[in-house]
């Protein structure tokens, strides 16, 4: 037993001292999401406003009533001030009179009709909350795909600077070698001259690639309120490549229709336009009579006797006659908003097509460049290496080698940059149709363990 119970100790400690020296898990994109949406302020504050819109919500369920109000006052009067109500003229009713005089109520309020302005203000609250839990939406995705934004940006950026750096490397050894042959008088000195003017390039080129690296590590650092230091490239885990094909008419149909069905942005419009209809039908009911069931108990006292107490118990009906205009003009203010809400309603799905339209179109463009590039990546990094070898035997020119060298750079950033913008072109979509989750992350652009 205790053999068996050191061995498993042993084990956990190894596993625990390998895990220590391998570091820290690498960071994924869809636990940076996770991250982003647990700590970014813009998304706190949408919260807060749903949070607001359900508490106004449930403040409108509570406009009927009953209504209870407890009131107190201590007067003190120049003259003396009559202390009660006076209900009869008989001399033994006849109430004192005081300079001070307390008071107190308890009114008691019940709406029994009010033509149904109870109703859309419930209708119209609810909308304005489910406007909000898509406006929360709306946020969540619009930072989730910042972070991936900034997430595959680092890593593309790291890409194109090893690219840079190797190229560099390669051309530190062709300047060694044009110095070494120039020494030894077997070649001219504007060998020499060309190598450093393009190890030059590629330094400055190099340098470039580095300061737009730290900047998107910097953007990814501040959507995650982390340290640039937790998001290096090195701590990022790459990301799988999704499936990239271009979708045919039916497909790219099917997409606008989802955008505009399940997109999070049109969904807020949508419950805008509700409320503003609720709104309008809310403005139309002060047309119309209110009941209200209303008493009240009151006590009154002067400085030197008792409490005396009253009460009251009653129907209040109001009628409206005549507000000089006032109601007319209200609902006409509230049938303008609801035309100008269903106005940026047709807007906000015509755009949301338009998007569509557009991520599809860079997807389209950017597999195809991809493809190419990644080709005539692999192509000129075998005529680099030819060129270097024709270099070294003296069968070829160092122009050509230069050039090749330089086109591979380019065609490899290029080619990442194409792979990148697939990536995010796909990423835009899932957040047009609003499926832009931390687990969409974890199924589409992440590898199986």
């Amino acid at each position: 037993m205790r053999r068996s119970l050191a061995a498993l100790l042993s084990l956990c400690t190894g596993v625990l001292g390998a895990q220590e020296a391998a570091g820290p898990l690498p960071l994924t994109l869809s636990t940076a999401v996770e991250r982003a949406l647990g700590r970014y302020p813009a998304v706190t504050a949408a919260r807060a406003r749903v949070d607001e819109a359900a508490a106004a919500t449930a403040e409108t369920r509570t406009s009927h009533g009953p209504m209870v109000k407890l009131g107190a006052s201590a007067l003190q009067y120049d003259d003396p001030m009559i202390t009660s109500p006076i209900h009869s003229f008989s001399p033994a009713d006849f109430p004192p009179f005081s300079e001070t005089i307390v008071q107190g109520s308890l009114n008691f309020t019940y709406t029994l009709l009010d033509s149904g302005a109870q109703r859309q203000r419930s209708r119209q609250a609810g909308a304005q909350g489910a406007a909000a839990g898509a406006a929360l939406s709306t946020t969540e995705q619009a930072i989730a795909a910042q972070v991936a934004i900034a997430f595959t940006s680092a890593i593309a950026r790291g890409e194109i600077l090893a690219a840079q750096e190797d190229r560099v490397a390669a051309l530190t050894l062709e300047l060694d070698r044009a110095r070494q042959l120039f020494s030894a008088g077997r070649a001219a000195e504007v060998e020499t001259l060309r190598a450093e003017a393009a190890l030059a390039a590629a330094d400055a080129e190099s340098s470039r690639a580095a300061t737009a690296l730290d900047s998107a590590e910097r953007d990814l650092a501040r959507l995650l309120s982390a340290s640039p230091e937790e998001t290096r490239v090195g701590l990022l885990a790459p990301c799988a490549a999704p499936a990239l094909a271009p979708p045919d008419a039916a497909a790219r149909a099917a997409l606008q229709q989802r955008a505009v069905a399940g997109g999070p942005a049109v969904e807020q419009a949508r419950q805008q336009v509700a409320a503003a209809e609720a709104a309008r039908a809310l403005a139309r009911t002060a047309y119309f009579p209110k009941l209200d069931v209303v008493g009240a108990v009151q006590q009154f006292r002067e400085g030197g006797s008792d409490f005396a107490t009253d009460w009251n118990a009653g129907l209040q009906l109001v009628v409206p006659l005549w507000d000089g205009g006032q109601t007319g003009r209200r609902v006409a203010r509230a049938g303008a908003q609801r035309a100008t809400a269903a106005a940026l309603l047709a807007q906000v799905e015509l755009d949301a097509r338009e998007a569509v339209d557009r991520a599809l179109a860079a997807l389209a463009d950017a597999v195809a460049r991809g493809g190419a590039l990644a080709r005539a990546a692999d192509r000129l990094a075998e005529v680099a290496r030819v060129q270097k070898l024709l270099l070294e035997v003296g069968s070829g020119t160092q122009v050509d080698y230069l050039t090749a060298e330089a086109e591979l750079a380019a065609t490899r950033a290029n080619a990442t940059e194409a792979r990148t913008t697939a990536l995010l072109s796909r990423v835009e979509l899932a957040r047009l149709t609003g499926e832009l989750t931390p687990d969409w992350f974890r199924r589409n652009l992440e590898a199986a363990p």
